[in-house]
């Protein structure tokens, strides 16, 4: 090749390698050549990403919190601390009972033990009324029997007549000692009782028998407290238990719901003084809360804490000084179900 066409290749290259140098990327003609990220912009990429995620986080936070629905607002349901909501059904079904507090009248009383009885004046021993076999048994132990109701069948030893023995009173049968072919002569064949009334049979020492007398008002109750009631002393007997050395005193208690029980074991007090107080609540309203006295108040459906101030007592009502007012209506039985509801409402708003 000659010198001066090597010159001319030569001069045209360079000129070409000066022209990709000086034009700017993306120029017509020309492909865009772009380099890869530097570490500066990956980082500013990586933190966008970031600041997305934290803020899905936060949202599913949020999300959370509304769907598991403990916002807190749920526990409103308690209402305000110190408060509970029982609906009716439930506290009736709890045994709650509610009274109005107002006046009432303490007694000095003396304190009494004793059992529960049958009623000697609502209590018979059937008997056949002439001597023979027993042909026939119609009743048996713990059914109840209307007066004039045949208990038996007995064929006289005389006439060889067949007689109906029958209940003196309306009642429930509590023994039975008798069987088909028994000879029936003059022993009880039944214990037929009325226990709408029974007796609390209770007991006093010599020493205080003088504060004691028929027609005197005696409060009683069983001596784990579920049953209570009142009564008048209806006799005093006029010997002394060997074993005691005390006085029995009888005093009739009404019992047409039956939850008296004879043998129950039971505990009063005769009422030897009064004293009348303005305003009183049942002794068994009375919880501590935060080591305070305090009785629940009922306002529809919700039991209110009120914390009092207490003075005299006697046993059944408790004098009531500060913290509840005359015709407020209180729970008298079973404040220890209120109690511990509210304290699990209390629990609950801890967390």
């Amino acid at each position: 090749m000659k010198p001066s066409m090597i010159i001319l290749l030569v001069t045209l290259g360079l000129a070409g390698v000066a022209a990709y140098t000086l034009l700017p990327a993306g120029a017509s003609g020309m492909a865009d050549i772009s380099p890869a990220a530097g570490p500066k912009e990956a980082g500013a990429a990586e933190d966008h990403g970031h600041e997305g995620g934290e803020e899905n986080h936060a949202k599913e936070e949020s999300g959370s919190g509304e769907a598991d629905g403990h916002g807190h607002g749920g526990e409103e349901e308690h209402g305000e601390e110190g408060s509970t909501k029982i609906a009716p059904e439930a506290a009736k079904s709890a045994g709650i009972v509610v009274e109005k507090a107002g006046p009432a009248n303490l007694g000095e009383r003396l304190p009494l033990r004793g059992k529960i009885i049958l009623n000697p004046e609502t209590t018979a021993e059937v008997k056949a009324r002439f001597p023979g076999v027993v042909k026939s048994v119609r009743v048996t132990i713990g059914q109840s029997v209307a007066k004039g109701a045949t208990l038996a069948t007995v064929e006289s030893n005389d006439s060889l007549q067949t007689y109906a023995v029958t209940s003196p009173l309306a009642g429930v049968v509590l023994a039975r000692s008798t069987n088909v072919g028994d000879t029936a002569a003059d022993q009880s064949m039944f214990t037929v009782a009325n226990l709408h009334s029974v007796t609390a049979e209770l007991h006093v020492f010599p020493q205080d028998l003088s504060r004691v007398q028929v027609g005197q008002e005696v409060y009683v109750e069983s001596v784990d407290g579920t049953v209570e009631g009142a009564g008048t002393v209806k006799s005093l007997l006029p010997t002394t238990d060997a074993d005691t050395q005390t006085v029995q005193v009888w005093v009739t208690l009404d019992n047409e719901d039956n939850r008296w029980r004879s043998g129950m074991a039971v505990q009063g007090g005769a009422v030897i003084g009064k004293a009348e107080v303005p305003l009183a609540v049942k002794t068994t309203a009375i919880q501590t809360m935060e080591d305070k006295p305090a009785v629940f108040v009922q306002n529809d459906d919700t039991y209110e804490t009120h914390p009092v101030k207490l003075g005299r007592s006697d046993g059944v009502y408790t004098e009531v000084l500060e913290g509840l007012a005359v015709g407020d209506i209180y729970v008298s039985k079973n404040s220890f179900i209120v109690k511990a509801d509210i304290g699990k409402a209390g629990a609950g708003h801890e967390h």
